[in-house]
């Protein structure tokens, strides 16, 4: 399944687009979900989780597509941003958002479905390098490659992730976050830590030095459990 968004504050491009969807979906038997917005304020308020692509117009009223791009890539930094523009001269300001690409309007279905094919390839190509931890929190959407995460800690409420040695915190519940990870070699070292295997540089006696530098606690009750799921998961090395 590809999740899209279409962002386009203009009816008729929406229509289009969503039609030009539908005609590369029956012609290439790719799985898609579409998704419209007519305005980037609504979709960054309820930005959808798991979205793999977003085709995005560049000017609109309101807040345009480039600043949504900017907004989006504060919270996720994977999806693929396709521009569908008349502006061309602005997209150079699309390098600093990591846009894939650019299409004009009015839309070709030629030029269109081109560049939707070498998007859908990239993102299916991230997803075998790759899985992606989805949390909702605050109202926001959030997806996080897995293994960029060392350790996610509980605190009330409140789940904290270490991401490449950056803490970052949502309100959401670790059995969640636990299931999510299951099979992607993160245990439970502590009552409120779980640590990534691939993650660990040294196991001392009540702590876990980590390879980015950071130290987790290792309580004495889960300390058996703990080794033991290490040793399955590395074939006896611990």
């Amino acid at each position: 399944m590809i999740r899209i968004a279409v962002c386009d504050d203009e009816r008729p491009v929406r229509e289009s687009i969503v039609k030009a969807l539908g005609k590369y979906k029956t012609e290439t038997g790719t799985d898609i979900e579409v998704l419209e917005f007519s305005d980037a304020e609504t979709l960054l308020t309820s930005y959808p989780s798991g979205l793999d692509l977003v085709l995005l117009d560049i000017y609109m009223p309101g807040m345009d597509g480039m600043e949504a791009a900017k907004a989006i890539r504060e919270f996720d930094t994977e999806v693929c941003i396709i521009f569908i523009t008349t502006m061309y001269q602005r997209a150079i300001e699309g390098y600093k958002v990591r846009a894939f690409g650019f299409i004009r309007k009015p839309v070709s279905y030629e030029e269109f479905s081109h560049e939707l094919g070498d998007a859908i390839k990239n993102i299916e190509r991230s997803r075998e390098k790759d899985h992606y931890l989805n949390i909702r929190s605050s109202g926001k959407s959030f997806r996080i490659p897995v293994s960029r995460i060392s350790y996610c800690e509980v605190r009330g409420h409140y789940v904290s992730l270490c991401v490449d040695g950056e803490v970052r915190e949502y309100r959401c519940p670790i059995r969640e976050l636990e299931e999510q990870l299951s099979g992607y070699g993160f245990f439970r070292c502590h009552a409120s830590y779980l640590v990534a295997a691939e993650a660990i540089q040294e196991i001392r006696q009540s702590e876990i030095l980590l390879k980015d530098g950071n130290i987790v606690p290792i309580s004495q009750r889960r300390r058996k459990a703990f080794m033991s799921a290490l040793s399955s998961y590395y074939g006896d090395t611990f």
